[in-house]
């Protein structure tokens, strides 16, 4: 088994890099779907309308993730404060969750599994990994991307802020993946490493653990359960004294 993290900027490409892993035949965690669905819960909104009034809701009663966003994404000490709560509420709940999909794709004998998490290293998820795969987008890309989600420069710059630096999560990633050209130029990037790696790229891996490669990744992932920081406030802590 070969577990990837992707990082990389905000809106610059790591659910696609994921996606086209996953056609190729590799379990996508992806962290952002897993906490849309947390943001969901009744308990949780609950929590999140207590702390930030109801104007964070839609009219059918769900969270107005925009609204939410203009609240916790800033500089100030009022947005800092707002985003450490929202961590404390949807991400030890998101973790919970990745980690029973993470377990659930070793007991289906999985060959890649892919951690698409945007605070990979400030949430500790790096070390998990085999491979940490950072994706090279050129600027322009990236707001382009990021105003087709309906933010502005000032938000993705926010979002940016909140994150390591990107020559930081460069310097700490072991595989370089660019994205400067195509879509088709990108698959061609990452059929390669999947032909080189796992085998062929034309129908989905259908390679199997070994019992004694089952066990050690069961082992792995008790290990890491074990002691991985649920709070990530370790990483928090690092990224503070970096500023």
């Amino acid at each position: 088994m070969i577990l990837i993290g992707i990082c990389g900027q905000p809106a610059g490409g790591k659910s696609a890099v994921a996606a086209i892993l996953q056609r190729m035949g590799a379990v996508w965690i992806n962290a952002d779907r897993i906490a849309h669905d947390v943001l969901a819960n009744s308990a949780v909104i609950d929590q999140l309308v207590m702390r930030f009034g109801p104007a964070i809701l839609r009219p059918d009663g769900k969270i107005d993730r925009p609204t939410l966003g203009r609240i916790v994404f800033g500089d100030d000490e009022t947005a800092k404060a707002a985003l450490r709560y929202l961590e404390s509420v949807v991400h030890p709940e998101t973790r919970d969750r990745m980690k029973t999909e993470i377990a659930n794709a070793i007991d289906k004998d999985a060959s890649v599994i892919v951690l698409d998490v945007p605070l990979l290293f400030e949430s500790q998820w790096d070390v998990w990994c085999d491979e940490v795969w950072f994706i090279d987008t050129p600027r322009q890309t990236v707001v382009r991307a990021a105003k087709q989600r309906g933010w502005s420069v000032e938000m993705l710059d926010k979002r940016i802020s909140n994150q390591f630096g990107i020559g930081e999560k460069r310097r700490l990633a072991t595989r370089i993946i660019d994205n400067h050209g195509s879509l088709y130029q990108l698959e061609a990037t990452i059929g390669a490493w999947w032909q080189r790696v796992v085998g062929s790229s034309d129908e989905p891996a259908q390679v199997c653990l070994t019992s004694s490669g089952r066990l050690a990744a069961e082992e792995r992932l008790a290990r890491l359960m074990a002691t991985a920081d649920p709070s990530g406030q370790h990483c928090r802590d690092r990224l503070v004294d970096r500023r």
